[in-house]
């Protein structure tokens, strides 16, 4: 398609010449097509033009690669192929962005300036030399550049040595220069990602080669939240916490209310002053525990009840929790003193914050104290896949055999029998006598007393 328009040009294009004064037209003449000067020098030009694709690509590709993006693949790449190539484009990057950019730059202008010297002496100058130059710089360019774009990693990689080597030859000119954009511009520093950025980007996840699941996803974001929530945010009002008191005598009744409020950590107070904790009793501690002795809560060894202001956030809770010292922080408005209790926070609190659901146990009969939703316990198959559980039928002391569910399959299907309960609360509660308010009465040691015993479960488990 070029050669008609070539020739054409040749044949009408004058060039305007001025000799002794005058002006005369003159036909512009090129080497002849057979002629070893004219192929070398066609040689010559096409590689001139090779070379500029050559410049036009590695600069997109190059420049448009991020360095996180290569701090990323040269660490954790699962290829390693990919890894090494990462790692060496990064290796070329660090010693200035500019620098590369500058070097790319100058060889691609050099080229471009010298491939029409080239064409003029084989073609005979003028148009056809113009026509021929351009028409081979923008597609011999924009192939490269399109292939750099999809392939950049791999090509720039392969031609790290060559451009490495260019640095040092233009070092000269180029290295200046590159300082001089270092001052104005500054320099290239790596791009981080805000957490909103963050966010956003795990959205897009959903889909592709390794797609996040939602609750990988949710988990993700509840971490990224987690240090913006203060701690009262997810505390539980004192109102419905269990709290005891230090004179408290746990006769059979006080440990079967105790058991029954579903909580594993029970603070403890001092007697007549509600609002000064001493520490907490784990119940777990009642399991050996001879409810004829009636002994007072002051007799057992009581653990630290550590105390925060509001103000502290739920990654400093969480740090705190991670020490092992408590699960169970108590929030006051007077850290250390008596009367400023607000609320207590525990380890599960945080990590259901962090999963962004409810965390419902055996014992829980509420979600959350907030709304007051009663517990559910999901069995549908996709939870339930993978996972064996023991029916014992009611009917027999022995224990069933271990059933799996399968796809479709209920926990409690049709003909399956019911799965046992975890604790017998139903025992307990023919045991204790709880009033409607909720409390249930105890002796104590300095008279009669109320444990006031809440459902909703508020406590750590």
């Amino acid at each position: 398609m070029l050669v008609p328009i070539i020739n054409l040009a040749k044949q009408v294009y004058p060039v305007v010449l001025k000799v002794n004064g005058t002006v005369g037209h003159q036909k512009e003449k090129g080497l002849p097509p057979g002629s070893s000067e004219f192929w070398w020098k066609i040689a010559i030009s096409s590689v001139f033009v090779l070379l500029g694709g050559l410049f036009a690509g590695l600069t997109l590709g190059l420049m448009g690669l991020d360095e996180l993006h290569l701090r990323v693949l040269s660490t954790s790449s699962d290829d390693p192929l990919e890894r090494a190539n990462a790692a060496k484009v990064l290796r070329l990057l660090n010693k200035g962005r500019h620098w590369v950019l500058v070097v790319l730059l100058l060889g691609n202008v050099i080229v471009n300036e010298s491939l029409p010297i080239f064409l003029d002496d084989a073609l005979g100058g003028g148009i056809p030399a113009i026509v021929m130059s351009t028409a081979a710089i923008v597609v011999f360019g924009i192939i490269p550049q399109a292939v750099s774009v999809r392939y950049g990693l791999s090509i720039g990689a392969t031609c790290a040595p060559i451009v490495l080597g260019m640095m040092y030859i233009f070092a000269p000119i180029a290295w200046p220069i590159a300082k001089l954009l270092d001052y104005v511009l500054g320099k290239s520093e790596t791009h981080t990602y805000k957490k909103a950025e963050l966010k956003s980007f795990l959205q897009f996840h959903r889909q592709g080669e390794e797609p996040l699941r939602d609750d990988e996803i949710s988990i993700l974001n509840g971490v990224l939240e987690l240090s913006k929530k203060s701690v009262v945010d997810l505390m539980t009002p004192m109102k419905d916490v269990v709290t005891i008191s230090a004179d408290t005598i746990l006769d059979r009744e006080a440990v079967t209310s105790l058991l029954l409020s579903g909580y594993s950590r029970i603070p403890v107070h001092v007697p007549g002053k509600p609002g000064a904790f001493v520490g907490l009793l784990l119940v777990k501690k009642l399991s050996i525990y001879d409810p004829s002795q009636a002994l007072p809560v002051s007799k057992f060894p009581l653990s630290i009840l550590p105390e925060a202001a509001p103000t502290i956030n739920c990654f400093q809770a969480l740090d705190y929790f991670q020490t092992g010292r408590a699960h169970l922080l108590l929030i006051s408005n007077t850290p250390g003193k008596e009367g400023g209790a607000i609320g207590v926070i525990t380890l599960e609190d945080i990590i259901e914050e962090i999963i962004s659901e409810e965390i419902v146990d055996e014992t829980d009969r509420y979600e959350d104290n907030q709304s007051k939703k009663r517990a559910r316990r999901l069995r549908d198959a996709t939870v339930m896949r993978g996972i064996v559980e023991y029916h014992t039928s009611r009917a027999n002391s022995y224990d069933g055999e271990r059933t799996p569910l399968l796809r479709g399959q209920r926990a409690d299907g049709e003909g399956a029998p019911p799965p046992s309960e975890p604790m017998s609360f139903r025992d307990l509660e023919s045991v204790a006598s709880p009033r409607a308010n909720g409390s249930v009465a105890a002796r104590s040691a300095y008279g009669s007393t109320e444990v006031f015993v809440q459902s909703p479960r508020s406590n750590a488990p």
